[in-house]
């Protein structure tokens, strides 16, 4: 594949965010919790945005995972704020969220590495703390929507028949393992195993709590670098490979975090990956240090060229249905329903 094969995503109706959503172009550098909660903080109550309905989680869950549904962006972004609310305070998905508690909540994590405001709960901003390296991913709400978005249009391509077995190799928030339990289910699937991995003992436990409460897997707390971390997946046909740590925030990827998981898991497992859909399909990425910028795709295993492995690159686009996506407009469908 090369730079030249790939035509590029642009459609003029989702160009740069219009001053709808904010006023400063510096402003929406910043963390998009602060965007969503622009309301907060004033004495009159936050007023919900018309996409916002009060349901819990797990019932936009259950719509979304019924065929028969369309699958809207509305009802993606209320899961993935939710899903956020959700990772926060436990057995959240089973009830209802006030607007105001949920708008709240964004505000907090808006400044949590600030010091605590009079009347902050502490417990709950010592969790977006501990939490912090996965919560700035659901934070930015478009950008979590838009993924799972990708990752349900794949609809077509997984016919029901046989089990499905999903992977993330960089399981994260597990917001990707949902969107394959979704997936599966709307394809018809009845036998479903949908797997994470994760090496952070701290935010992996949370992550994993929340994703099997909700039916959507369970996560590994083991680093997929290591020999025989992929033991219950080698020799199974698998379905669908994913990696949240490649549409992360702000993230860099290196051998450590990126590479050797592809690298270990294409050893172990390649022999069964021939009808399974990568996700991303690839991703184009830079290297400061070096000036250099490659395509990440399964036709190299994600890998860089061998001189550049020690290097941290900054992702700058995916490759989506063979077209890359800027990584600015990722998300950017999803703003409008933001005010």
């Amino acid at each position: 594949m090369s730079k030249t094969s790939i035509p590029h995503i642009f459609d003029p109706a989702h160009g740069p965010v219009s001053g709808g959503l904010i006023g400063s172009p510096l402003a929406s550098a910043g963390i998009q919790a602060r965007n969503f909660t622009a309301m907060v903080g004033i004495p009159a109550p936050a007023i919900a945005p018309d996409f916002y309905t009060p349901d819990a989680l797990v019932s936009d869950v259950e719509r979304l995972c019924d065929p028969g549904e369309p699958v809207s962006d509305t009802r993606l972004l209320n899961v993935a704020v939710k899903y956020f609310f959700a990772y926060v305070h436990e057995d959240a998905h089973r009830d209802p969220v006030p607007y105001g508690e949920l708008a709240g909540l964004f505000e907090q994590f808006s400044r949590h590495q600030s010091m605590n405001e009079p009347g902050d709960d502490i417990e709950v901003m010592n969790r977006l703390r501990m939490w912090s390296s996965v919560l700035r991913v659901l934070a930015d709400a478009p950008r979590a929507a838009h993924v799972m978005r990708a990752v349900l249009a794949q609809a077509e391509t997984s016919p029901g028949c046989g089990p499905f077995v999903g992977v993330d190799i960089g399981a994260g928030t597990g917001i990707m393992l949902l969107a394959l339990q979704i997936l599966a289910r709307r394809s018809g699937f009845s036998d479903i195993q949908t797997l994470g991995y994760q090496c952070d003992p701290v935010s992996g436990e949370r992550t994993h709590d929340l994703v099997h409460s909700l039916g959507a897997g369970s996560v590994m707390l083991v680093d997929p670098t290591r020999p025989n971390a992929f033991g219950l997946v080698r020799g199974r046909a698998v379905n669908f490979v994913a990696n949240e740590v490649m549409a992360g925030i702000q993230q860099s990827l290196t051998a450590d975090n990126c590479f050797h998981k592809y690298q270990m898991f294409l050893e172990t497992v390649g022999d069964s990956l021939d009808r399974a859909v990568f996700f991303p399909e690839g991703l184009i990425a830079h290297s400061a240090a070096t000036r250099a910028s490659v395509i990440l795709a399964r036709e190299n295993g994600f890998q860089p060229p061998a001189e550049y492995l020690d290097e941290k690159f900054i992702p700058q686009g995916l490759i989506l249905e063979g077209k890359v996506l800027p990584m600015h407009k990722l998300g950017s469908d999803f703003y409008r329903y933001l005010t």
